[in-house]
């Protein structure tokens, strides 16, 4: 009876996928943590804010987060919270470092957490004293995103622009921290400035301004449409956990049916993904739901 129901609910959500992920960005309006949809700009969860003082943790910029989901943020407030905060992914709070980080982070190459200093200059970042030890490589327009692309294996960082005006999308070394290349977009912003930069994880690479905006970007041709508006400012983004990627590979695919198929004959409560305590068929609808929305 299960193999009839997976065989019968693979054919179904096969035929939707999505391209969508979870992210996670922080609200440059509230600065508060939330989840939002990347295909639609819409918030999926809101988590909480950075500090309950609304003075505190005015102006985060950056965020990286991690394949086991800690979330650093860069903020540039002077009120005590300038350089790296530890974010709590439950509460949304977060917890002050320091360090000279400035502007953008990125989780790179085995998981490391890389930064630019004040100077602009790429380096990796100490997660327990936020400061940058220095790759060599020259001094970076200032960047108002930072992401690493597993894909090709170098860095891809967005530069400022004023409204209607043309940031340009910078290819970086990840082993010296030089620049590669620099790709105008194909468009201007709606906004004053890029919010933030994440390639998702089916490599394509989105960015936020602060007109409320989310775009798409070729990162080879600088080729740029507008995806959706937003009703938040996302000023920082990561990739959230996806539910229905079971296996962790990054793909929500045919295997992630089979191992959902594995939990529940073996009556793991991972397989629960109704939440009411006990497997039933309502499990395997609530899975299918998951899978027809990818990650969002």
């Amino acid at each position: 009876m299960t193999k009839q129901i997976v065989a019968a609910t693979t054919i179904a959500a096969l035929s939707g996928l999505a391209h969508a992920d979870r992210m996670y960005a922080v609200d440059a309006s509230s600065d508060s943590l939330y989840i939002f949809d990347s295909d639609t700009g819409e918030t999926v969860e809101f988590i909480g804010p950075l500090n309950p003082d609304p003075d505190r943790y005015r102006t985060p910029v950056s965020m990286a987060v991690t394949d086991s989901f800690t979330i650093f943020v860069i903020n540039n407030s002077p009120d005590g919270d300038e350089g790296l905060s530890r974010v709590d992914r439950l509460t949304g709070l977060a917890t002050h470092i320091g360090g000279d980080v400035r502007n953008s982070i990125a989780i790179g190459p085995g998981g490391v957490l890389y930064g630019a200093d004040a100077a602009g200059r790429l380096g990796t970042v100490s997660s327990s004293t936020g400061n940058v030890r220095l790759l060599g490589g020259e001094r970076l327009p200032r960047l108002f995103g930072l992401d690493f692309n597993t894909r090709d294996g170098f860095f891809y960082g967005i530069t400022s622009a004023s409204p209607g005006s043309i940031p340009e999308l910078l290819k970086i070394n990840s082993r010296t921290g030089a620049l590669v290349d620099t790709i105008p977009l194909s468009m201007g912003i709606a906004g004053s400035a890029p919010g933030s930069i994440a390639f998702q994880r089916d490599g394509d690479l989105v960015m936020t301004d602060n007109g409320r905006q989310l775009y798409e970007i070729n990162i080879a041709t600088g080729f740029t449409r507008v995806r959706a508006s937003t009703s938040n400012i996302p000023q920082g983004l990561g990739l959230a956990p996806c539910p229905a990627d079971i296996d962790a590979s990054g793909d929500v695919d045919i295997f992630d049916f089979l191992e959902f198929q594995n939990l529940f004959d073996a009556g793991d409560p991972a397989a629960d993904f109704d939440g009411d305590g006990v497997l039933t068929l309502f499990d395997f609808l609530a899975f299918q739901n998951e899978f027809d929305s990818g990650c969002e």
